[in-house]
Order: C-alpha cells, then structure tokens, then sequence
C-alpha cells in the first residue's frame, strides 16, 4: 500500500511540474512576441483600439490588409465567386486569397508593363475575420516599407514616378 500512495504521489509532482514547466513557456513565448504599431504616411493607425494589431509569422510581419490598403488611398473589394480580395489604385491591382503566397498584380504606367506574380514570404492570413498580409505585400505598389524597432511604416513613393 505504501508503495502505491509513493507512486502516485510521485505520478502527481511529475504532472504537476509537467504544467508549470508549460506555463512557464507559454508566458515567455508571449512576452518575447513583440507588439508593432502601423504608420501609414507618417499617422500612427489607431490599432490597439480596433484590435488590428500587426504581428509576426516565421519572421515575417503582416499588417491587417483593408486597414492599410485604405489608408494608402487604395479601393479594397471582395470578389465572392473566386473567394478573393482585389487592391486597386489608379494604376494596378493585385487579387490574393487566404491561405495563398501568391499575389498577381496587374497593371500599366504609361508603356511599363507593371503585371507580375509575387510571392509572399508567408500566406495571407485572417484572424477573428480580419484579413492579414506581409507588410512588403505594399512595395509594388512604390510604397517605402520600414519595419524596425516594433513599428512598421508604410509611405507612398508614387509622387516620385508621376
């Protein structure tokens, strides 16, 4: 009998330690996550209070896509039949889709052809509904795309090839 409340003690201390150990790693997972703010043209993008927060994916930061794209004076739709997002400023678009690393950006400056496939670092994400891109998925658009120092800023370059 001794030797069976021994063990199921000890079967306690090792589960019981099992979960602090977790816990433990939770936290500090957490804490070492860092928290970004999104400046779009020099305005901080209130995201905190929305709860469009940026965050990072295997080294990559992506921003919360129609939140951005507007800022930047771009038109943001939905095309049901192909379960897609279509980004458009006066000069291209570009269609994504959840889950894909591939954009197709469609466009023309003058005699540039500006039609290209990328590919995106990471896929295009969405939480709680919200839809999230890797902030480079703004610099064909001749964006300027800075991430340092827990801000990621996004500033339009387009008066420089008007």
């Amino acid at each position: 009998m001794k030797k069976w409340i021994l063990f199921a003690t000890a079967i306690c201390v090792v589960t019981v330690a099992g979960l602090a150990y977790a816990s433990a790693a939770k936290v500090s997972a957490a804490a070492s996550t860092p928290a970004y703010t999104l400046t779009v043209n020099g305005k901080e993008i209130q995201t905190s209070k929305t709860g469009l927060m940026p965050f990072e994916n295997k080294g990559t930061v992506l921003v919360p896509l129609r939140a951005t794209a507007e800022s930047l004076g771009y038109e943001v739709s939905w095309i049901a039949a192909d379960k897609a997002i279509r980004v458009e400023d006066r000069i291209q678009s570009v269609i994504v889709k959840e889950g894909s690393k591939q954009a197709k950006f469609t466009g023309k400056l003058k005699v540039i052809n500006l039609t290209q496939d990328v590919e995106l670092p990471v896929p295009v994400q969405s939480r709680k509904g919200v839809t999230y891109v890797p902030a480079s998925f703004f610099e064909p658009f001749f964006n300027e795309v800075v991430v340092k120092e827990g801000n990621v800023s996004i500033s339009a370059q387009m008066s420089s090839i008007q």
